[in-house]
């Protein structure tokens, strides 16, 4: 066996975008780096996922955009559809204006770029199987070579970007960072990518992704139409996690024959898997480690879109690390910027948008039809919410919405009340507290929000 270093700044754990990203800039910020993934090298990037990301984010980083191999097509946005097909949402914003990559070749190119930025050390085929602790501080993993071989590696600071189901999150030893999340907060998904010759069928709204809200044929979830180009889409189901078992024949028989129109067809890729919908961990840090991506639940809620915070995400955390190790405090209070900037960033937008998926989930289909169709929730106010947490209506706007919505009054007023719940749980986030002695007081007042909601929702389900 080659000789392996067993002392770094840095160990990242899981090579995909946030991993990928979080150990290039910690390597630019001249840390001496360990990468390490579960994965063969050349199967890295391969990933159950819809494929899209907003344009945004790369010029956050400043990194190059997809083009070439790992760019599929370009998207302008999101189409949300309600139940009947009836009433379409656009929603567009330079988050959802972006490319559908090829997941392989995109997650490549990101370990690529990584490796060249001047990761020390990169182990694939590796398994990380805990911790290693000083007193309550994170100071390595142990882990287990390809060869079977196990060793222990050392670090000052541990990045986890190793996914939903992260070992290193079930073996913290600190109660503000959850450990698992209830089955309400993930969706069970399964998805397909279709490949058919040219002229056999075209292609749905090649610039746009779209979202179909049904509560019969995907029952807590939505189903997903996204294109890959003029002769490819990946389309799937997410559904809730009690129809474990059942998700791939609601697949084929709710998504599969409506949208697959072709006989000559090629399954280029199918799986399924999970996918959490909900805001981010309490606290994506403790002491000596930092939680990026689907490690850290940072994942939007309403469409399950990964890719773009685990980006930022693995980008924060690497000037966080670099910060601490520059001056020697590898330290809950150190750390604690990390937390800062995701839950003031895109955490906030989660939260608020948490609070939507929630309600969602409880409407009807005849609910849905109705509230979207009369346009009580429109695609400016979702984005409005996403982005600012507010939402400023005028009070012909209200008396509009009041007589468009008068046949159903509850409705109407549930949705206000969601919108202005929504609003609290953003202004919450946006003040998230500076410092960790303030965090217990925050945490009171956002589970509160959560109350309301949750007594809003048991309201909903007596009443139908």
């Amino acid at each position: 066996m080659a000789y392996l270093e067993n002392i770094f700044d840095v160990i990242v754990v899981g090579a995909g975008t946030g991993g990928a990203i979080a150990a290039r800039f910690a390597a630019k910020n001249g840390l001496n780096v360990c990468l390490i993934d579960r994965k063969q090298r050349k199967k890295i990037g391969n990933k159950i996922c819809g494929d899209a990301v907003g344009r945004e984010v790369f010029d956050f980083l400043k990194i190059e955009h997809p083009s070439g191999k790992e760019l599929s097509c370009t998207i302008k946005g999101v189409k949300l559809y309600s139940p009947d097909r009836s009433k379409c949402i656009t929603m567009i914003d330079p988050r959802q204006t972006g490319y559908i990559v090829d997941r392989v070749e995109f997650g490549q190119r990101l370990l690529k770029d990584a490796l060249n930025a001047g990761v020390k050390q990169f182990l694939d085929e590796t398994m990380v199987l805990d911790l290693i602790y000083d007193n309550d501080t994170v100071i390595g993993v142990t882990a287990k070579l390809k060869d079977g071989t196990k060793i222990d590696l050392k670090s000052k600071i541990v990045i986890d970007a190793s996914g939903l189901n992260s070992p290193l999150r079930k073996k913290i030893k600190f109660d503000k960072i959850e450990k698992d999340f209830s089955k309400d907060d993930a969706i069970l998904c399964y998805r397909e990518i279709i490949n058919f010759p040219a002229k056999d069928q075209d292609v749905i709204d090649l610039e746009y992704i779209s979202i179909i809200l049904d509560q019969d044929k995907a029952p807590g979830g939505y189903i997903w139409y996204f294109p890959k180009n003029k002769y490819s889409f990946n389309i799937g189901i997410g559904v809730f996690m009690d129809y474990k078992g059942k998700v791939k024949e609601l697949y084929h028989e709710n998504v599969f024959k409506e949208y697959v129109k072709s006989s000559n067809i090629e399954i280029q890729s199918s799986g399924g898997g999970v996918c959490p919908v909900r805001r981010p961990i309490w606290s994506c840090i403790a002491n000596g480690i930092i939680f990026v991506g689907d490690a850290a639940l940072q994942v939007n809620p309403l469409h399950g879109g990964g890719i773009d915070p685990s980006m930022r995400a693995g980008f924060y955390a690497a000037i966080t690390a670099a910060g601490a190790i520059q001056s020697g405090d590898y330290s809950i209070n150190k750390l604690w910027d990390y937390n800062v900037k995701v839950m003031t960033n895109f955490g906030a937008e989660f939260a608020a948008l948490d609070l939507l998926r929630r309600v969602l989930q409880t409407l009807s289909n005849t609910d849905l039809n109705f509230g979207l169709g009369k346009e009580l929730l429109t695609a400016s106010e979702i984005l409005q919410i996403a982005e600012t947490g507010g939402i400023t209506l005028s009070l012909w706007d209200m008396a509009f919405k009041a007589f468009k919505g008068i046949s159903r009054p509850k409705l109407l007023l549930d949705l206000n009340y969601l919108r202005l719940r929504m609003n609290d749980i953003y202004i919450l986030y946006e003040n998230f507290p500076r410092s960790y002695n303030q965090f217990e007081d925050w945490k009171k007042e956002v589970k509160n929000v959560y109350d309301k909601i949750h007594k809003m929702i048991v309201d909903v389900k007596i009443n139908k």
